[in-house]
């Protein structure tokens, strides 16, 4: 022990290790419990602490059966279409929270934190997604380190697992519009941006996120089930709607979906516009990956942008390259 944690020690609990009873045993022994005299630590290694905790991530959740406490949405602000999402009970509180509420050295340290990695894109921002049985989403958050009006990039994983096993599958294609499985999708996605992390919080007015870059990743089951995956032909649609379909989706089958879906959404057709909206207002540029591979990608921005008369977009190209 350091000579300033003794005297630390010392102060704070009025043990004094010069005394002729103490001995150096007996302060190790009470500085068991005591508190780590953290701030006492250089600077260099407080904001070294402070960029581990920022950015490591939860533990990935093995099995379905592991997400406990979770429920489905409740009440009146609930569309019909978010019946398969299963959110978290307790209240989520960010990954900096505990530590900008020690005091107000270490919150305006933490702060400085936040924003050093912010400016090297070093935030991770990750969410993983469960889908079950074709059925179910079960949303997980490995890592949300700090509340941002503008998230540099939200990195979503979608992990596949169970068996439709004849059971009335949510991709099953509406009455012309996107299935239910892609409305689930986009209302977790609302409520998000509505609501911030905490899903099943109220709807917030201030500090409604903005996302630079949403990154949708469909990734692989490791390993693949020993009688593979399910095998869609040009009739899937339909074995879709009946219930024919038995064993687990193919990652491929899912980002065609998933894509083909986001299209529709995106094109503003008189059905889509005003969910489109939601999208073109908070996001910036939509991805979608397969295991870790780029395949869609959408430019909001540019999206937007080419609907404005040419004058206009020409002053608007000109005010963000300033």
């Amino acid at each position: 022990m350091s000579s300033v944690a003794v005297q630390s020690f010392a102060f704070d609990t009025g043990f004094d290790p010069g005394h002729s009873n103490a001995s150096a045993s007996k302060v190790m022994e009470q500085t068991k419990t005591a508190l780590f005299p953290f701030l006492l630590l250089s600077r260099e290694l407080r904001d070294n602490i402070y960029d581990h905790l920022l950015t490591s991530s939860r533990n990935l959740p093995s099995w379905p059966e592991d997400v406990i406490h979770r429920k489905p949405p409740s009440g009146d602000e609930v569309d019909s279409w978010e019946h398969p999402n299963h959110y978290a009970v307790e209240d989520l509180k960010n990954d900096s929270t505990a530590l900008q509420l020690t005091c107000h050295q270490i919150y305006r340290e933490t702060q400085a934190a936040i924003a050093r990695l912010n400016r090297r894109g070093q935030l991770p921002f990750r969410l993983d997604l469960m889908m079950v049985d074709e059925t179910m989403l079960y949303p997980t958050w490995l890592s949300y380190p700090a509340t941002l009006n503008k998230v540099p990039k939200l990195d979503v994983d979608v992990r596949l697992f169970g068996d439709v096993g004849g059971k009335r599958s949510m991709w099953t294609p509406g009455c012309g519009g996107p299935p239910i499985m892609v409305w689930s999708l986009f209302f977790l996605l609302k409520r998000f941006l509505f609501r911030g992390p905490d899903f099943m919080s109220p709807v917030k007015s201030i500090k409604k996120p903005y996302v630079r870059e949403l990154s949708i990743n469909i990734v692989t089951p490791s390993p693949v089930p020993p009688e593979g995956f399910i095998i869609e032909d040009n009739r899937f649609c339909r074995s879709f709607r009946f219930g024919k379909r038995k064993g687990l989706i193919n990652p491929e089958t899912v980002l065609d979906l998933m894509t083909n879906h986001m299209r529709y959404l995106l094109s503003r057709t008189y059905y889509t516009r005003k969910y489109a909206k939601i999208l073109f207002e908070r996001i910036e540029r939509i991805t979608f990956s397969l295991d870790g591979h780029p395949k869609q990608s959408w430019d909001l921005f540019k999206l937007q942008l080419n609907r404005l008369p040419q004058d206009i977009r020409r002053d608007i190209l000109l005010l963000t390259e300033v």
